[in-house]
């Protein structure tokens, strides 16, 4: 018979291998997943080349894409290849046509280099046209001798105009022979010998004292100016002031001039005065400042045209320029336009 202590150690003994083979089942166990993860990834790695060998001799081949740069060039190189078809027509400032009137053209065809020209010749009607060019503008200068030229505001077409076609985002520039675009020339009247005063200052009192100012070189032909000015009464802190200017002219008459290329007198319509009134009321539409441009009729008969600033702050003073005809009865006061000759 066995001891006690025989026993226990027997029974020691039987735990521990079952504890042992407890643990060897339980490691097969968990090296299941690990073993099939593995194998996944075997076949995926084997497989990638044979997919993307597929992939490359099915797909097109891919271009690498523009930068900004090469899509600024291209969008220019097309802008300059924009059809140009242009239709215009030259007239006076009467409404006349203006015959074999010369026009030059620029077409702003190149990417570099200067722009091609053209030049054209109006017909009877005045009418000239150009088709069968391209370009991202179109430029047009009308001239002939016995007229003069007339400057252009900006986004206006007088003597000269500029025209978008490749560069506008409303669309190119349409014109047509049923409504072609207009251009226009003053014409010259009969030249008369004028005498010029050149601008001058002269220095205005603020009462209201009378400056007489001759047009000719005798002094028989005056146009009288006063100005009130309360710029010195004005109260400390106050920028603003009331002054009123007169322009006169002794039995004769101003009429405002409003076309700086009105040449010709009008032989009627004169007022004996003009005045111009700036109180400190009218606030923002104040100023110190104020110009005109008149007609002048004498009491002999004779005319001048008259540019006059004033200047109603500090020095206080007029700026006058004039143009007098002493021919008794002649309205011309036109004088030689200036040479473009060397522009072209």
């Amino acid at each position: 018979m066995k001891s006690p202590r025989h026993r226990l150690l027997l029974a020691a003994l039987i735990v521990v291998g079952l504890l042992s083979v407890w643990w060897v089942v339980s490691r097969k166990t968990d090296d299941v997943p690990s073993k099939a993860a593995a194998t996944a990834v075997s076949q995926t790695q084997n497989e990638a080349p044979a997919t993307a060998t597929v992939s490359q001799a099915t797909s097109p081949p891919k271009l690498p894409p523009k930068n900004a740069y090469e899509t600024i060039v291209e969008r220019m190189e097309s802008d300059y290849r924009t059809p140009i078809e242009f239709y215009g027509r030259v007239l006076d400032q009467h409404g006349l046509p203006v015959p074999d009137a010369n026009v030059e053209l620029s077409a702003n065809d190149k990417w570099t280099g200067p722009p091609s020209k053209y030049d054209r010749k109006t017909d009877v009607k005045g009418a000239f046209s150009i088709t069968g060019v391209h370009g991202l503008t179109l430029s047009a200068r009308v001239s002939k001798i016995g007229y003069r030229e007339i400057p252009r505001p900006y986004g206006k077409v007088t003597s000269s105009g500029l025209f978008e076609y490749g560069l506008s985002s409303q669309g190119s520039y349409r014109s047509s022979k049923d409504n072609p675009t207009i251009f226009t020339l003053n014409k010259i009247g009969v030249l008369e010998p004028l005498v010029k005063i050149g601008e001058k200052n002269f220095r205005m009192a603020r009462d209201g004292s009378p400056v007489s100012i001759a047009v000719d070189e005798q002094g028989a032909h005056q146009v009288i100016v006063r100005c009130w000015n309360q710029e010195l009464q004005r109260p400390s802190g106050q920028r603003l002031y009331d002054w009123r200017l007169e322009v006169s002219v002794p039995n004769g008459g101003l009429l405002a001039r409003k076309d700086a290329f009105a040449f010709e007198a009008p032989l009627y319509g004169y007022m004996p005065s003009d005045t111009i009134e700036m109180p400190a009321s009218l606030a923002n539409q104040w100023r110190s400042f104020a110009e005109r441009s008149y007609f002048i009729r004498f009491e002999d008969g004779t005319f001048a045209r008259a540019k006059l600033e004033m200047h109603a702050a500090g020095d206080h003073f007029v700026v006058w320029e004039s143009f007098f005809n002493p021919k008794a009865g002649s309205p011309n006061l036109g004088s030689p336009p200036p040479d473009h000759s060397a522009d072209r």
